[in-house]
């Protein structure tokens, strides 16, 4: 019996694969899968299956009893399994870029507060904008610092902003802190509730060979206020590798968006030196 059940589920995938419809009202169950687009439920994930697509994290839902919705991530290609459906838990179903919920349902989504629902608009970034620090929308006085470097040259927090330039001698064209330990770091108040993706990092503009190879980033959510270490696919801190000479930008993302108020970022390993030029990536 598990062998037949089994062989007709992965017939079911076959079918589907190549079907351009999502919709599997009839082959099993009796029910569909809905897509809300930009949208997951959260807190509710009892599994991740990674490498897979939408059409088969559908399968593998209907095939597991305790599963009623799933979100998946388009970026990464995971499906994560939840033990509940937006309708029962509307508080936790939030916009997510680059993510998609499907509720195992047989009527339209809808979430009784009204936050959400079939007609409600949903949010089209895609994720990997530009939040503001290179071309100055965010403030000067909305980043700071560990520690600023004041010797016969001086750095502040805003220099650490990406491709800022040393307009002289005297200023330093980066983030540079009085030591170079893992207590040092970077933050940025993005003033209201914010999507962020990922990170671009650059070293020292001129100068002495200075730049971070590793660091992690923290970020401090809508509530409570306090700070949260972005995490990898394992649910480990994520470390991300970064740069290896001055002025080459380098790209990281995360496993999946975060919503912030706050982005920190700690430098882990470094040339030299602490020197780091940055911009954040996400949904303004």
């Amino acid at each position: 019996m598990a062998v037949l059940s089994s062989l007709m589920f992965l017939l079911l995938e076959m079918f589907l694969e190549g079907s351009a419809s999502y919709s599997v009202s009839g082959l099993y169950r009796g029910v569909w899968y809905q897509p809300v687009e930009h949208h997951a439920l959260l807190g509710q994930s009892f599994m991740n299956i990674s490498g897979i697509s939408a059409v088969r994290c559908s399968v593998r839902c209907l095939s597991h009893h305790g599963c009623f919705s799933f979100n998946y991530d388009h970026t990464n290609q995971v499906c994560q399994m939840n033990n509940a459906s937006a309708e029962h838990d509307c508080d936790n179903f939030q916009e997510m870029p680059n993510v998609s919920y499907y509720d195992a349902t047989a009527k339209p989504m809808s979430c009784q507060n009204g936050s959400v629902s079939d007609n409600a608009p949903v949010n089209t970034c895609l994720g990997f904008e530009k939040l503001g620090l290179e071309d100055g929308s965010i403030p000067d006085e909305s980043l700071s610092a560990s520690s600023n470097w004041e010797g016969r040259d001086k750095s502040t927090a805003a220099g650490g902003r990406l491709n800022k330039t040393s307009p002289n001698t005297l200023i330093i064209g980066a983030w540079c802190p009085m030591v170079s330990d893992t207590n040092q770091w970077i933050q940025v108040n993005l003033g209201y509730s914010t999507y962020v993706t990922g990170v671009l990092t650059q070293g020292r503009y001129s100068g002495s060979p200075q730049w971070v190879t590793k660091y992690k980033v923290q970020f401090e959510p809508p509530s409570p206020a306090y700070l949260v270490d972005v995490k990898d696919q394992l649910g480990q801190t994520q470390i991300f590798n970064c740069n290896t000479d001055r002025n080459s930008i380098v790209e990281r993302r995360f496993f999946k968006p975060v919503l912030a108020v706050k982005i920190r970022i700690v430098p882990v390993e470094w040339n030299v030196f602490i020197a780091l030029r940055f911009e954040l990536l996400g949904c303004q």
